[in-house]
């Protein structure tokens, strides 16, 4: 019965195709994935034949921060990180999301260099788009091997993938890499019906969420589920059971929970953490969140028009004129796919044809978001309000189109083997071959009037009159500056029309056979989309280069490894470029220093605790100015970074390089101390409080509730405090009371620090709003700080079990059908 069902649904993409005397076009099976291959190698070359690094703006500025850290501390400590002490007084690494931790892409590639696993795996997800989706058109919907080929090339090299290695969105890729994956999986569960199969389909889910790209993720799911309604509407249809279609939205449904259940580890940690200490927790409703927050970074209209001509908006990123603020990435996913799509309403208009168009124009709606009124109503739907820049669902339109493009060229490819196999008549193929024919030299003929148009300069006052009425003088000035590039674009667009059309009259008129006809026409569409994706790569090569000859990311400068030899050396401080807060060119990165191993005061994370970056200010420190240098002391910032040599009696100059000076801030409190007073001040009265010029930190704690009545606190008490032992997520310290004291550690406060006292837990209080207090008895005593992730431990065992579970349902059902094989040849 499942073989029935799938080869009814393979056979609907293939109505009219040739009888068994004329065998499709054949292709090797290994030529696939080798000019895929060889496609990838080609497209990235500046990283496979020049060493180039490919990491984009975001990667820059963050993501390579995070990888590189997590890569060396494995290979220092042989174990996973808990805690990053390096930005914004310490991070916890899984609960904060330092990126795709568990994916297991980027596991396998773990002890590369950081720069190199980069490139690798972005490289290694455009070949992976055009394996998934082969397979998906070849064995999800049953094509012949060229047309599914065309349909896997085309997904890999659209521009809506491959420009994403411009702005660093890696997670985005990996998703948009694996849809076509997923869309398999809930092809071949609907088709067997087997519990191997949706078991199969759930660990598909769980790679998608240990990509840790929770949106891309989200919106992939919808996808699918719309694919797996779709499908089973169709068997409800054929057979009227309702039993059956219960029963495999039970699975599907089943399936879809254990998936996500078996990536706990990924989202489980994070979750109490997003809520209650994360800084996204606490932004005002009002200030970034609501519909125009979460509309934000729509596709327009002038985006709209990119699908169809990609230089219509401008050439990204410097001279885009369209009404985003910014944009570093393409949507473009491919000319011929789009003028395919009316041959195939003329030829063969079946369900599964309407599905994917549907889905195709459900996600451009989506993602122009308010552009119209249907995103208010998309607003409503669970999850939406939680994220922003709706177009990041474009790579389903990509998807459907590309294989809406597939299902046309075997329609096109069917055509002809018909013909030439002799089993239609010479009148039946002159029909067959002349409606394409019309739609595509009508495509065509559509492209070059506007491309006129657009030479007379015609139609951007028309658009700018009807879709673009509030243009202002910069993105006016943007337009203009556009003109030749855009008209480009339009006879560009054009000639690769009338190629195609020119591809199928060769084709029609029996000059070319099914099987060049198809490579001639992936050939074609190949370039056209390699043209658009091209200059992206080119500038994220160029972006590395210039950060490898000028830049600190890579290597430190002369100030970078003095502060190195005072942290080998035993110091425990903070350090803080003031180059931006005093209006200077900065000479560092936001997170340069850090990269080295120094702990910074602030730095860009995106997901840092909020309390601290309320204390100093955001992720600039505007605190710095607004204490006049306070904030310095109150932070355990001992070292600050200026571009020039200045002259202040607060400042000891300690060190003078060639990007700039160094120096030691004279009233900076150590990273841990003891103090005998405590005051209580609860919430933002607490920050207030310790940013105050009367408070001395130096004597007094400030705690949010009063301590225990068992806990004595000695007002003057003093002693020492010495670093034994020090690692990221555990450290040792001798401490030396001359009465009960409060040992005050200005790292952050998170509920899975736990200390002990000589081997004895104790509690762990919130200390000047956002930092660790522990009591401690007069006299020396060994003090240990340590990281116990309950919430990581247990999403991990969740994961396990799950994934060993889903493993065991699969391999069954492996071994079930391999044994089912051999039984008829041993009987």
């Amino acid at each position: 019965m499942a073989k029935k069902r799938k080869g009814k649904n393979a056979a609907e993409s293939r109505t009219g195709s040739q009888g068994a005397g004329e065998a499709p076009p054949a292709m090797p099976g290994w030529a696939p994935a080798a000019i895929y291959a060889l496609v990838t190698v080609v497209l990235f070359r500046e990283f496979f034949l020049g060493g180039v690094s490919m990491l984009g703006n975001d990667s820059l500025a963050l993501s390579y921060f995070a990888r590189n850290f997590y890569t060396e501390f494995v290979q220092n400590f042989q174990r996973m990180p808990f805690w990053n002490p390096l930005l914004m007084g310490g991070i916890p690494f899984v609960e904060g999301m330092h990126g795709d931790i568990f994916y297991p892409p980027s596991l396998a590639m773990f002890f590369l260099d950081a720069r190199v696993m980069w490139g690798w795996k972005m490289a290694l997800h455009i070949f992976m788009a055009g394996i998934f989706t082969y397979l998906w058109l070849r064995r999800g919907l049953g094509l012949d091997p060229l047309p599914a080929f065309f349909g896997g090339l085309v997904y890999m090299l659209g521009a809506d993938l491959v420009s994403l290695v411009l702005p660093g969105g890696d997670g985005k890729l990996f998703v948009s890499a694996l849809a076509p994956l997923l869309f398999w999986l809930t092809e071949r569960a609907v088709a067997r019906q087997r519990a191997a199969d949706f078991a199969l389909f759930a660990l598909g889910i769980a790679l998608l969420i240990f990509t840790s790209h929770m949106q891309a993720a989200y919106f992939c799911v919808w996808g699918v589920s719309l694919y797996f309604m779709f499908r089973v509407w169709q068997i409800w249809r054929a057979g009227r059971s309702g039993i059956l279609a219960a029963r495999l939205i039970g699975l599907f449904t089943l399936a879809g929970v254990l998936g996500v259940g078996a990536a706990a580890v990924q989202f489980l940690p994070p979750l109490g953490y997003l809520q209650e200490y994360s800084h996204r927790a606490e932004r005002a409703e009002g200030e970034d969140r609501g519909y125009e927050w979460s509309s934000t970074y729509s596709l327009n209209a002038e985006e709209i028009a990119s699908l169809v001509v990609p230089e219509f908006a401008g050439e990204v990123p410097n001279a885009y004129w369209g009404k985003n603020p910014l944009k570093l990435n393409s949507e473009y996913a491919g000319l011929i796919s789009l003028l395919l799509i009316p041959v195939l309403l003329l030829g063969r208009r079946t369900p599964q044809v309407w599905f994917f168009i549907g889905l195709a124009v459900l996600t451009l709606l989506y993602a122009l978001a308010s552009s119209t009124p249907l995103g208010r109503l998309f607003y409503l739907i669970p999850g939406v309000s939680l994220f922003r820049a709706w177009s990041m669902i474009i790579f389903l339109y990509a998807f459907a189109i590309t294989t809406l493009g597939a299902l046309a060229v075997q329609y096109l490819q069917d055509l002809l083997s018909q013909r030439d196999a002799g089993q239609l008549s010479q009148r039946d193929a002159g029909r067959g071959t002349m409606a394409p024919r019309r739609a595509l030299w009508i495509g065509a003929g559509v492209l070059g009037l506007l491309a006129l148009l657009m030479s007379a300069g015609a139609l951007t006052g028309m658009w700018t009159a009807v879709f673009y009425r509030g243009i202002d003088a910069g993105q006016s000035a943007a337009l203009a500056a556009n003109e030749a590039y855009m008209t480009r674009g339009f006879w560009i667009a054009t000639f690769i029309a009338v190629l195609t059309a020119g591809l199928w009259e060769l084709a029609s008129r029996g000059v070319l056979r099914a099987g060049a006809f198809v490579i001639l026409l992936a050939v074609v569409a190949g370039i056209d989309l390699y043209r658009v994706d091209r200059p992206f790569i080119r500038q994220t090569a160029a972006m590395n280069e210039q950060a490898d000859l000028y830049g600190t990311l890579f290597r430190p400068d002369e100030t970078i490894e003095y502060l190195q030899r005072l942290r080998d050396a035993g110091g425990v401080f903070r350090v803080m470029d003031l180059s931006a807060l005093l209006g200077m060119q900065r000479p560092y990165g936001q997170n340069d220093l850090a990269v080295h191993g120094i702990e910074q005061l602030a730095g860009h994370h995106g997901n840092e605790i909020g309390r601290y970056r309320s204390l100093i200010g955001g992720e600039f420190a505007q605190n710095m100015i607004a204490t006049d240098l306070r904030l310095a002391g109150l932070t355990n910032t001992e070292y600050l970074v200026i571009p020039s040599r200045i002259e202040d009696s607060r400042l000891e100059e300690v060190h003078v390089g060639s990007r700039t000076a160094l120096y030691r801030y004279r009233g900076a409190l150590p990273r841990a101390f003891l103090v005998g007073s405590t005051e209580i001040v609860a919430g933002e009265a607490a920050m207030a409080r310790y940013l105050a010029e009367d408070f001395d930190a130096r004597t007094t704690v400030i705690l949010e509730e009063p301590l225990p009545a068992d806990v004595e606190v000695q007002a003057g008490a003093a002693g020492v405090v010495e670093w034994m032992e020090r690692e990221p997520d555990v450290f040792t310290l001798r401490v030396v009371a001359d009465a009960p004291a409060m040992l005050v550690v200005l790292d952050n406060y998170f509920p899975a620090w736990k200390a002990y006292v000589d081997d004895r837990e104790v509690a762990v209080y919130r200390a000047n709003y956002t930092f660790r207090a522990i009591a401690v008895p007069a006299g020396e005593h060994i003090v240990t700080f340590r990281y116990v992730p309950t919430e990581l431990r247990r999403g991990a065992a969740i994961s396990l079990v799950l994934l060993g579970f889903l493993l065991a349902v699969v391999l069954a059902g492996f071994w079930r059908d391999r044994y089912a094989r051999l039984e008829p040849a041993s009987a």
